[in-house]
């Protein structure tokens, strides 16, 4: 393994207005476990789907058409300085007698091996820096188009710190969701979604508020499909100055064909007050059907621009998930 310099590891989510460096105590709060999402620039208050609904608005999980969906996701993180850092998603959704949703996430981030050193520069110590977060959701149908969701996680990290240090610690989301079909056509539909995510005792967690919007187009007959959205989040840490200077800005698209093969691509623009990613995103997706089964695969690759230093945290992120749909009672 790679022995990494630290301050590379943690990615930088805000900044004051002298570029004073915000770290979270918790990055992988920040990073999206969906395959599909990251591919479309991150983007999912409004447009995510399936499992994918957990890493971005719990509350559209109260609409999902299975019993059980299974999901297991994976990209790169750090990947242009070491091939020992990576970011895992495994996620259940299920459906609780068919009025609810039940959602169960864990996010694993592997910092690979982490270098303390003095002023001199000197190595005082070495160990494997590992990051963890376990939730669960719960979303409740308001009435036939509209819900509301909560997540609460269980957070674990090895901290980096001259030696190593377990930290722990919780916090939650709260969501909302709403739909509306376009001239009572069920294949033509508006959304919209608002979170408040990573709220919690601990000051350092990335908290924000997100907005997203988006439009989805079916054809019944040859089964082609177009979805368009955009998410708007403001970070809510405490170093950053109450403006708009520090929004994140995601948006993407998706174009399906037969109802099996979907392309999608996307753009995130980030603040440099917020860490200053941006990245081009390009993606693709397969899903097969046996029956009532359905299962998919997806992958994502990300292009990252205009980064304050030479090496992005999603520098050559070539992703992918998996994902297992079981039972569709609508």
């Amino acid at each position: 393994m790679k022995i990494i310099i630290a301050i590379l590891l943690f990615p930088v989510f805000g900044f004051t207005q002298t570029l004073d460096l915000f770290i979270s105590r918790f990055p992988s709060l920040a990073i999206s476990g969906s395959s599909r999402g990251l591919a479309m620039g991150d983007c999912g208050i409004a447009t995510a789907a399936d499992n994918q609904q957990l890493c971005y608005n719990a509350a559209k999980s109260a609409f999902i058409q299975n019993f059980h969906q299974i999901a297991v996701n994976y990209t790169p993180w750090l990947a242009a300085i070491s091939n020992d850092t990576r970011f895992i998603n495994v996620s259940y959704l299920g459906n609780v007698f068919n009025t609810s949703a039940l959602g169960i996430s864990l996010n694993y981030l592997d910092m690979g091996t982490i270098a303390t050193r003095d002023n001199n520069g000197a190595t005082l110590a070495t160990y494997p820096a590992r990051e963890y977060n376990i939730g669960t959701s719960y979303a409740l149908p308001l009435n036939a188009k509209t819900s509301l969701g909560v997540t609460l996680r269980f957070l674990g990290q090895n901290q980096f710190t001259e030696v190593p240090k377990n930290v722990y610690s919780v916090c939650g989301d709260v969501s909302y969701y709403q739909f509306a079909n376009i001239g009572g056509d069920a294949n033509k539909k508006i959304e919209w979604g608002v979170v408040l995510s990573n709220l919690g005792a601990n000051l350092n967690l990335p908290r924000s508020l997100g907005i997203g919007m988006g439009y989805t187009s079916i054809n019944g007959d040859d089964g082609t499909q177009f979805s368009v959205g955009l998410d708007i989040k403001k970070m809510l840490v405490p170093t950053i100055t109450a403006s708009l200077k520090d929004l994140i800005l995601s948006a993407g698209m998706e174009v399906g064909f037969l109802n099996q093969f979907f392309l999608r691509g996307g753009v995130n623009l980030e603040s440099q007050y917020s860490g200053n990613r941006k990245y081009f995103s390009l993606g693709v997706g397969y899903q097969g059907f046996i029956r009532d089964q359905g299962w998919g695969l997806d992958f994502h690759y990300l292009i990252p621009f205009g980064t304050l230093s030479a090496v992005s945290p999603f520098q050559h992120a070539l992703g992918f998930g998996l994902y297992i749909n079981m039972g569709n009672f609508q």
